[in-house]
């Protein structure tokens, strides 16, 4: 009997990916046909999916995550602030759903967890009130854009391209990301293709972890208590309280309703895939891409349920003023860095400097900007305590 190889190299990992993958998963060996923006040896001993989602944890921007606000402004959150997600833990939690969904379904789940990583790399300091103010000020600015211009091009890591030379499949992913807080502008990436299922589990992932984190962060940074969810009226909440019983150690119970809560939305989602993946007789992955309707996503019965708890939290917690006093302070020093860098550019970095100065000599920089949008970029790619630190040394007197 011959010993299976201890090392694994990217063919035979292929080639067990098509023998255990649905057929209507997207496989690795996809890429050898799609490929990446750019040419570029094929990786030795991982998939092209997992060279994907590895490329996008040490990027500088990923790591940038973790001090970007998701919903309370970094400091903001009281006793507890260090344990409110941040933009970072959100995107680990979006991940870790899409993956465990994607196994369950049988589909890619490097691919899956690619998208999901990177969705939210190109957000704003101080979250989306920083992205509204960014739109304000210079009439277009799409966060999930953004995230593609990062992955294409604003990263520098390697000598021979531009960004990080992802793979066509997870670029399109990026693309096609869709929620109710998430669209993007453009379709450059297998245009006339409906989003691949790694693409749609990785959309309803990140629906589901804001929806289920953010409730508990309501609690957790004492912007609303147990009884006020007791007291709200929402079928979910109910039905979830329910299933959990009494549990009289208070430590646990708002994890176990986080948790319940998880298991609740996604076993509607694997059992609602399943139902419209029939309806529709989807049994390859070209049958997905031909697809005039979402595969992926709620219950007719359980999407209701879903849209109130995001009415409740919107009025009740995104809109908090202990909550908004964090977001409108972001907005401002958003907007004070920004007018003052577009006033007095030569206070930019020098490599920032150098491309506005190309871009006002010939119209665009190097990566085809106008001046404006390399000041935009600049501010968009900062946590929220650089832009706090910077707005200190800039506006506070005695600070250099």
């Amino acid at each position: 009997m011959t010993a299976s190889p201890i090392i694994r190299r990217r063919e035979q990992l292929e080639k067990q990916e098509r023998a255990y993958l649905a057929p209507f998963a997207v496989c690795s060996d996809t890429v050898n046909v799609t490929g990446r923006e750019h040419g570029e040896d094929p990786p030795a001993d991982r998939t092209h999916f997992q060279r994907d989602w590895h490329r996008i944890t040490h990027s500088h921007a990923f790591r940038k995550l973790e001090y970007k606000t998701q919903v309370i402004v970094f400091g903001e959150g009281g006793e507890m602030g260090d344990v409110v997600r941040n933009r970072l833990t959100h995107t680990l939690e979006v991940s870790q759903i899409a993956t465990s969904m994607s196994r369950t379904l049988g589909l890619n789940e490097d691919l899956a967890s690619a998208i999901a990583l990177a969705h939210d790399l190109g957000h704003t300091p101080f979250g989306h009130s920083g992205e509204d103010k960014l739109r304000e000020l210079v009439r277009s600015f799409n966060h999930n854009d953004h995230s593609l211009k990062i992955v294409r091009q604003l990263e520098h890591r390697y000598p021979d391209f531009p960004g990080l030379n992802l793979t066509v499949h997870t670029l399109a992913g990026m693309e096609k990301h869709d929620t109710p807080h998430d669209k993007t502008l453009t379709n450059h990436f297998l245009p006339g293709q409906a989003p691949s299922l790694e693409s749609q589990v990785a959309s309803i992932a990140d629906q589901i972890a804001y929806r289920s984190h953010d409730l508990e962060d309501s609690i957790v940074s004492g912007t609303l208590s147990i009884q006020d969810w007791m007291t709200s009226g929402l079928e979910i909440w109910q039905q979830v309280w329910d299933e959990m019983g009494e549990i009289e150690d208070e430590r646990v119970r708002l994890p176990q309703v986080t948790r319940r809560l998880i298991n609740l939305m996604v076993g509607d989602v694997l059992a609602e895939t399943q139902r419209r993946m029939r309806e529709a007789k989807v049994a390859t992955d070209a049958d997905v891409a031909a697809a005039k309707v979402d595969l992926v996503g709620f219950s007719s019965g359980f999407a209701p349920l879903n849209d109130e708890l995001g009415r409740f939290l919107m009025d009740r917690f995104y809109q908090d003023y202990r909550v908004r006093r964090g977001t409108v302070k972001g907005q401002m020093i958003i907007e004070r860095l920004f007018t003052h860098l577009r006033d007095n550019p030569s206070l930019l970095p020098p490599l920032q400097y150098g491309d506005y100065s190309t871009a006002v000599g010939k119209g665009e920089d190097r990566l085809h900007r106008e001046p404006l949008r390399v000041i935009v970029d600049y501010i968009a790619g900062m946590t929220d305590r650089e832009a706090y630190n910077l707005f200190v040394r800039l506006f506070e007197v005695g600070h250099a």
